[in-house]
C-alpha cells in the first residue's frame, strides 16, 4: 500500500507515501476518500497524479512540508476541484500548472512561478506571504470572486492587466494598498476590507475615489490602511454602501456627512517597524 490514512478531519484523506499502483486506485475508491496530501516528510517523489482520474469521490489535493512538487496539470480530468498548499517550502511551479483548480489556498505566495494569474477557472483564491509592490495576484482570472491576500505589513498597488471583473468579496489583511484604481473594474465587488492594526502615517495616501461607483459595494471597511483622499468623491456616488469609516483626521471628507463616520485608528509612521 503506497498510502496512510490521515486521522482526525472532516471527510477522508489518503497521504501518499510512495508510486499510487492500481490496486492502491481500487483501495481510494472503495473506501470513497476525498482529499490526496503530498507530505514531503512522509511521502517519497511523485512524480504524477493521474491516477487522481481514476477516483472519483476526490475532491482536494493538498501539500504539505518540504516538498518536490509534482506535475499538478496532471490532474486535470480528475474530480478534484480544490487545492491547499499548507507550507511556504514546496518547490514552485508555474502557474499554468494549477489552471485545473477552481479553490485555492496557499499559505505560500511564492509558490506560483511568475504570479497567481490566467487561471481561468479559478473562483476562489487564498494567498498568504504575499510581498512586493506591485501586486498582479487575480490578474486575467475571470471566474474570481472571492480573494483573501495576507502580507506581512508591506504597501502595494494592484496591478491587473485584465481585472477579475466578477470579483465579489476581497479580504487584505496585514497589507495596505496605495492605488485603488484596478478596482473600479470590478463591477460585481460587493465587499472590500483591509485588516491592519494601524494607520501608516507620514508617506502614502490612497485616493478612494474610484470606488464611488460600484454598483453592489454594500460593504466597505478600508479605514486601517493610509490616510485618504477622495473621500467626498466616494461618499457622493453611487456606490450602495450605508457608510464609510475613516481614520478622524487622517481624511478629505466632511466628517458631518452622513455617509461618513471618523474612528479613532492607532497611527504606524512611515520607517518604523513597530505600531
Amino acid at each position: 500500500m503506497s498510502f496512510i490514512d490521515e486521522p482526525d478531519v472532516v471527510g477522508r484523506a489518503a497521504i501518499v507515501t510512495g508510486a499510487v499502483t492500481p490496486a492502491d486506485v481500487d483501495d481510494l475508491t472503495a473506501g470513497g476518500y476525498d482529499t490526496v496530501v503530498i507530505d514531503g516528510a512522509r511521502s517519497s517523489a511523485v512524480s504524477s497524479l493521474q491516477w487522481t482520474q481514476e477516483i472519483p469521490s476526490l475532491r482536494a489535493l493538498e501539500i504539505r512540508g518540504p516538498t518536490d512538487t509534482p506535475d499538478l496539470s496532471t490532474v486535470e480530468g480528475s474530480t478534484i476541484r480544490s487545492l491547499v498548499v499548507a507550507t511556504n517550502r514546496a518547490r514552485p511551479i508555474p502557474s499554468s500548472d494549477m489552471r485545473w483548480f477552481e479553490t485555492i489556498y496557499s499559505e505560500s505566495f511564492g509558490f506560483a512561478e511568475g504570479g497567481w494569474r490566467s487561471l481561468h477557472r479559478l473562483e476562489k483564491l487564498v494567498v498568504g506571504r504575499v510581498e512586493g509592490d506591485a501586486i498582479s495576484v487575480g490578474d486575467d482570472c475571470p471566474r474570481l470572486t472571492s480573494l483573501k491576500l495576507q502580507g506581512s505589513g508591506g504597501t502595494a498597488m494592484l496591478n491587473w492587466n485584465v481585472p477579475p471583473r466578477k470579483l465579489e468579496w476581497m479580504l487584505m489583511i496585514s497589507l495596505r494598498c496605495k492605488d485603488f484604481r484596478a478596482l473600479a473594474n470590478c463591477s460585481a465587488l460587493r465587499s472590500l476590507h483591509m485588516d491592519n492594526t494601524s494607520v501608516l502615517v507620514g508617506g502614502d495616501v490612497a485616493d478612494v475615489s474610484a470606488l464611488a461607483d460600484l454598483p453592489y459595494l454594500e460593504s466597505i471597511g478600508i479605514a486601517e490602511n493610509l490616510p485618504m483622499i477622495g473621500v467626498p468623491s466616494l461618499v457622493a456616488g453611487s456606490s450602495p454602501f450605508a457608510y464609510l469609516p475613516v481614520a478622524k483626521g487622517l481624511h478629505d471628507g466632511d466628517p458631518s456627512h452622513p455617509r461618513v463616520r471618523e474612528f479613532a485608528f492607532r497611527k504606524k509612521r512611515a520607517g518604523f517597524l513597530r505600531h
